[in-house]
C-alpha cells in the first residue's frame, strides 16, 4: 500500500476529515489531498507528527511493510492449511488484529467468508458472512494502492453479486478491474450473460473473446519461441513452437482447414528448429506436415466465403453480423525456396528427395489468394 493510501485509511479509522488533519498538522487541505492521491508525499519532518496523531508507529504509517512481508505470507500459508473453515476464519481474524491494514489478509478473509456464505459453514450465519465479505472487499478497494489486491477484491464482490442475481452490480465491479485482470472481466461477463439467460449475447461475446484470447496466446507463444531461438535455447524454442502449432487445431471440429496457412508456416517453423537441433527424423516429419497443409490451403482458397463465421459456424457463428471479424485467407505458397535451405542438412537422404518431388507435383504457380 502506498503511503498516501495508508494516510487515507488511517485518517478514516480516526474519523478525521481532510480539513481536521490539515489543521492539526498546520498544512493546507490541498496538501492532504495530494498526499492521499499519491501526487506527492509529506515532508519527512511530518512523519513523526502523523504517526503520533494516528497513534501508530512510523512503520505502520508506511503500511506495515517494513519487516512484515514475510510474516504476512507465513500467515496466509498457515491459514490455507486449516481443514476447518471456522478455524481458518478465526485465525485470519486474529491475524488482522496485528496487521489491520493488510489487503492480502483482508482479501483472504473475504474469500473465506464467501465460502461460508455459499456453504453455510464457518460458524457464521449466511447473510452475516455475505456482508462481512463485501465489507472487507470495499475496504480494500477504497484504501489499497495495490492493483492486484484491488482487482481480487472487485472480483470477489462480483462473484457475490452475480450469485445473488444482482447482475448490474456484478458487472459494475468487473468494469472497475485493471487491464491486468482482463481474464476476470471476460470470464465474469460471460457468467453474467449465462445467468441472465441471454444466450444470443453470450454467443456473440464468447465468439469475439475466444478469438481475441486465442490470438493473444498464439502470438505470445510465437514470440517466445523466436526469442528463445535467438538466445540459442533451441529445445525450449521448439517446445513453444509446438504449443503454438497445436493451438491452430483447437477449432478443427468446426472447420478442419481453418487457419490453414498458419498451420503450414507453424510446421515449417518446427522443421527449422529441428534442423538446428540436428534432429533429421523430426525435421522430416515436420516437413511432411508442411506438404500436407497444402491440401488445407487449397480447400480454404476454394471456400465460398472467407468470413470466419461462414468458414467455422460451429465456434464463430456469433460473429456473423460483425463485418470486422477475421477473414481466413490462403495466399500462394512457394515450396521451392523454403525447401532449399534443408538440402544441405539432408544431402541425398531418400525420404527428403521424395518430398522434393512432391513439391514439384504440387506446382508453385497456383493462385491460392482469397
Amino acid at each position: 500500500m502506498s503511503i498516501g493510501r495508508n494516510i487515507y485509511a488511517l485518517r478514516q479509522e480516526k474519523g478525521y476529515t481532510q480539513l481536521t488533519l490539515a489543521e492539526k498538522l498546520g498544512v493546507s487541505v490541498q496538501a492532504v489531498s495530494k498526499w492521499e492521491n499519491d501526487v506527492c508525499a509529506p515532508d519527512v519532518s511530518l512523519f513523526p507528527c502523523l504517526a503520533e496523531l494516528f497513534g501508530v508507529s512510523i512503520d505502520r504509517l508506511f503500511g506495515f511493510r517494513l519487516g512484515a512481508e514475510e510474516e504476512i505470507q507465513a500467515i496466509r500459508v498457515k491459514a490455507d492449511g486449516f481443514d476447518s473453515l471456522e478455524e481458518n476464519i478465526a485465525f485470519l481474524l486474529s491475524s488482522l488484529e496485528k496487521y489491520p491494514n493488510s489487503p492480502e489478509l483482508k482479501t483472504d478473509l473475504a474469500m473465506s467468508y464467501l465460502s461460508a456464505w455459499r456453504m453455510g459453514l464457518g460458524g457464521v450465519e449466511k447473510e452475516e458472512a455475505r456482508e462481512k465479505c463485501l465489507r472487507l472487499c470495499r475496504e480494500v478497494e477504497r484504501s489499497c494502492g495495490d492493483r492486484v489486491q484491488v482487482d481480487a477484491a472487485l472480483e470477489i464482490m462480483s462473484r457475490v453479486y452475480r450469485e445473488s442475481g444482482e447482475y448490474d452490480r456484478a458487472q459494475a465491479c468487473l468494469e472497475k478491474l485493471s487491464g491486468e485482470a482482463y481474464g476476470m472481466l471476460v470470464g465474469g461477463t460471460a457468467e453474467i450473460l449465462r445467468r441472465r439467460g441471454d444466450h444470443a449475447a453470450l454467443e456473440r461475446y464468447g465468439a469475439r473473446e475466444i478469438l481475441s484470447l486465442w490470438g493473444t496466446l498464439y502470438r505470445m507463444l510465437s514470440n517466445l519461441s523466436e526469442s528463445l531461438s535467438a538466445k540459442g535455447e533451441k529445445e525450449r524454442a521448439l517446445a513453444f513452437a509446438q504449443a503454438g502449432e497445436s493451438m491452430l487445431s483447437l477449432f478443427d471440429g468446426g472447420c478442419p482447414d481453418f487457419f490453414a496457412f498458419r498451420k503450414l508456416m507453424a510446421a515449417e517453423r518446427c522443421a527449422s528448429l529441428r534442423m538446428d537441433l540436428g534432429d533429421r527424423a523430426g525435421c522430416l516429419e515436420d516437413l511432411r506436415r508442411v506438404l500436407s497443409a497444402d491440401e488445407l490451403i487449397r480447400s480454404a482458397a476454394g471456400a465460398g466465403s472467407h468470413h470466419i463465421a461462414d468458414r467455422d459456424p460451429l465456434f464463430f457463428s456469433g460473429l456473423r453480423e460483425d463485418p470486422q471479424a477475421l477473414e481466413e485467407w490462403a495466399p500462394e505458397f512457394l515450396f521451392a525456396p523454403v525447401f532449399e535451405k534443408y538440402k544441405a542438412f539432408f544431402g541425398d537422404d531418400e525420404e527428403f528427395q521424395a518430398l522434393l518431388k512432391e513439391t514439384e507435383k504440387i506446382g508453385n504457380s497456383d493462385n491460392r489468394g482469397a
